[in-house]
């Protein structure tokens, strides 16, 4: 986002360039000079470095995702980067909005708090016109939606922000969801003015159009997940959730191995008329389907697992196993 001055210091620029105390220089001398950016120790940095790594981390996934479904939707490649990531005050980003501006209101369940979303105009017209069968020549830009824009731009948004659930799967589950829209004379009623916030650019090219997908995220929605923002914290949740997962699993295996399967051994089948059912006497001898040295069949349930051998043990009737019905491996088992 561009630096933004308030009033007031517009104000005292102003009045220290006539009295005298401040020197206007080239562009050369502004080149060589070194940026210095004021830290108001009145309002004191909400997030650390490491914290703004992991949001960048999670739109750097984010931009992966839009790149892929915008490259299929339009039928263009389309590249997204995250280009700039800063803390500041929403009056800061309100007054650096363009007096036209369409921005998407977002509410990202379970947390509190209102995210912003906005595609720069040229690029939004860019993408209308290419989901409509043209070239990609926005024309002109400088004027209002038509109502079927809107629906076009609401569609639009809705898929590109479903796949902010995916983008924070690793810091928090959430349910995104888009609630309306708003345009630049209405942003000031969003949230307060001086609520601290986040803004996440990301860069888009299609073809030789270049422009930028805004985010604005609230710190009150970021509050509840603070701490899983570090690095460490993700690792010990990682940690602690392969842990589970692998006592799951044991348990799961340990109440399996435990379990009762009835397996029976198949001798043979064979069709008999109910006439000869019915006339059935002792010593009467049923032919079946198998020859005499074939293998016996052993089923759990209705599926063979095991190819067996009739035989006795301790003048016990037995069956030995002598392969896998699926691997055919040998095994000798009893």
């Amino acid at each position: 986002m561009k630096e933004v001055l308030t009033q007031f210091q517009i104000d005292e620029l102003l009045q220290d360039i006539i009295g005298g105390q401040v020197e206007i220089s080239n562009d050369e001398d502004l080149k060589n000079q070194k940026k210095i950016k004021e830290y108001d120790f009145k309002i004191p940095k909400k997030f650390t470095k490491e914290q703004l790594r992991t949001i960048v981390g999670v739109y750097d996934i984010y931009a992966r995702h839009l790149s892929s479904y915008l490259t299929g939707t339009l039928r263009t490649f389309c590249q997204l980067d995250v280009i700039s990531i800063e803390e500041t005050k929403y009056y800061e980003y309100s007054n650096s909005l363009p007096d036209s501006v369409l921005i998407a209101v977002l509410d990202m369940l379970p947390f509190e708090g209102t995210i912003l979303m906005e595609i720069s105009r040229d690029l939004s017209f860019v993408i209308m016109d290419k989901m409509l069968g043209g070239t990609g020549d926005p024309g002109s830009v400088n004027r209002e939606y038509t109502d079927i824009e809107l629906v076009l731009m609401e569609r639009l948004y809705k898929n590109l922000i479903a796949y902010l659930k995916d983008a924070w799967s690793n810091v928090a589950d959430v349910q995104p969801e888009f609630r309306k829209f708003e345009m630049s004379n209405g942003t000031n009623r969003i949230m307060h003015l001086d609520e601290i916030v986040v803004i996440i650019v990301l860069e888009v090219k299609i073809k030789e159009i270049t422009g930028n997908i805004t985010i604005c995220i609230p710190y009150v929605w970021l509050e509840p997940i603070n701490e899983k923002l570090y690095t460490r914290y993700r690792m010990t949740e990682r940690i602690r959730k392969d842990i589970d997962t692998e006592a799951s699993r044991k348990s799961i295996l340990s109440q399996i191995y435990h379990s009762q399967i009835e397996l029976t051994a198949i001798l043979g089948n064979a069709s008999v008329n109910l006439r000869d059912v019915l006339n059935m006497e002792v010593g009467d001898v049923i032919k079946l389907r198998q020859k005499v040295d074939s293998k016996v069949k052993m089923n759990a349930g209705n599926k063979t697992w095991f190819y067996a051998q009739l035989g006795t043990k301790k003048r016990i009737k037995a069956v030995q196993i002598l392969k896998s019905a699926e691997r055919g491996e040998a095994n000798g088992s009893t």
